[in-house]
């Protein structure tokens, strides 16, 4: 695994929390602050703090109001410390995948930004400057531009996802019409996403392994050719529940988004000779892979049962797993084409993104533990320009229902 490293040198400035000036009697807020979700130990809660505006651009950096920021697991899996080893510099604002308006632009200006214009951003999952804050400066390799088709909402969920899977299919697997694919999807949503890009763009037979039932209703309705659901960690049924959906074929690529050693499992259902395993986990870490344990027991199997020959092409399928991310990838023109083409098929009706719930921001750790008890279906959101649930959109539109309910009942009464 690359672990990715943020040189923390702004981090005190980007953090800089000064919530009262206390030469005010009063306690007056300070100018020139952003409201923002900030980590300052992992494992413990993310607070709502005011964060010191950065007053000046660099030359290659962009401010963009943030109206709504995903909140993937992997940004969870940062909060709650469950990957150490990432040693994201703290002060921390998490969200890697936002989108909103722009309303400053650095000298620098390739891309042709005009203050106003709508964005979606997609930045390294361990700079300090995320996008859980009312505004966020990035990079300009890091902000596309959105047309007015698409909404902000939806446009904050589909980058890292149908990017990364827009990668794999494209340009590293060749995916064609009818092919065979397995794909392992979590409640991150990058499973969701590549079903979504594989059944919809790319016409491929698709049996999707989901880790929860409802999800696997979702990804039925996006049009998976066949679902496995996985019963509480019992990995000897979900391998018999492959194996019957799979029947005597074998798939093309192995596509996994969740992690835990699938992989280890699923090398027996892809053709060994001309199959591929991909991971797309951030956390996949390829030197120990090979040889490392998987979160299951492996179900035992009558050795007469498998030939030389497979037995020799699964190992190599496992010595030889591909492991993709798109913010990662070393070719920037690739990197920025990747998210451009996902914009391009959603304005066009091709993809689309799933949102499981919004949470505005006040509300970042009831969003955490919704990720955290697996009862998303797709991407959870956050509505970062949202004080609280009766200001938000979604809020009001919920109360205005519930008053029509109510009056229409008494007026039956």
């Amino acid at each position: 695994m690359m672990i990715r490293t943020v040189t923390p040198k702004i981090v005190n400035k980007i953090c800089e929390i000064s919530i009262y000036n206390s030469k005010h009697s009063g306690g007056f807020l300070i100018r020139h602050a952003h409201k923002a979700a900030v980590l300052r130990e992992a494992g413990k809660p993310v607070v709502l703090e005011t964060v010191k505006k950065i007053e000046k651009l660099k030359s290659d950096e962009v401010r963009v109001k943030v109206h709504y920021c995903s909140l993937n697991s992997t940004d969870v899996k940062i909060i709650t410390g469950k990957h150490a080893e990432l040693n994201v510099p703290l002060p921390f604002i998490p969200g890697h995948e936002f989108s909103g308006e722009i309303v400053d632009i650095g000298k620098d200006n390739p891309h042709h930004f005009n203050r106003g214009d709508r964005v979606v951003v997609m930045n390294d999952l361990q700079d300090p400057n995320g996008g859980l804050i009312s505004e966020a400066v990035v990079k300009n390799r890091d902000v596309w531009t959105v047309p007015q088709s698409v909404p902000l909402r939806e446009m904050a969920v589909l980058p890292y996802g149908h990017g990364t899977a827009l990668l794999t299919f494209a340009l590293h697997c060749n995916l064609k019409e009818n092919d065979l694919i397995l794909i392992t999807a979590g409640p991150a949503g990058m499973g969701l996403a590549a079903i979504d890009l594989a059944v919809s763009v790319y016409k491929a037979t698709v049996i999707a392994i989901c880790d929860t039932e409802s999800s696997s209703d979702l990804v039925r309705e996006k049009g998976a050719h066949k679902v496995v659901s996985m019963t509480k960690n019992n990995f000897t049924k979900l391998y018999k529940n492959v194996q019957d959906a799979m029947g005597d074929k074998k798939a093309k690529v192995a596509y996994d988004a969740v992690g835990k050693g699938l992989l280890h499992l699923l090398a027996d259902f892809v053709d060994p000779v001309n199959g591929q395993l991909i991971s797309v986990d951030p956390f996949f870490n390829a030197a120990k892979f090979p040889t490392e344990l998987p979160e299951f027991e492996r179900p035992k199997r009558k050795e007469k049962s498998e030939k030389p020959e497979e037995a020799t092409g699964k190992a190599k399928l496992i010595e030889n797993v591909r492991h993709f991310d798109l913010y990662e990838y070393p070719d920037v023109d690739t990197y920025r084409q990747m998210i451009s083409d996902t914009i391009e098929m959603r304005s066009e009706g091709m993809i689309a993104g799933h949102i499981s719930k919004i949470f505005p921001l006040a509300k970042i750790q009831q969003a955490i533990d919704f990720v955290q008890q697996k009862q998303c279906t797709g991407k959870v959101l956050i509505d970062v320009q949202c004080p609280d649930d009766d200001d938000c959109p979604d809020g009001k539109e919920k109360k205005a229902k519930s008053k029509d309910g109510e009056e229409k009942k008494k007026s039956k009464d």
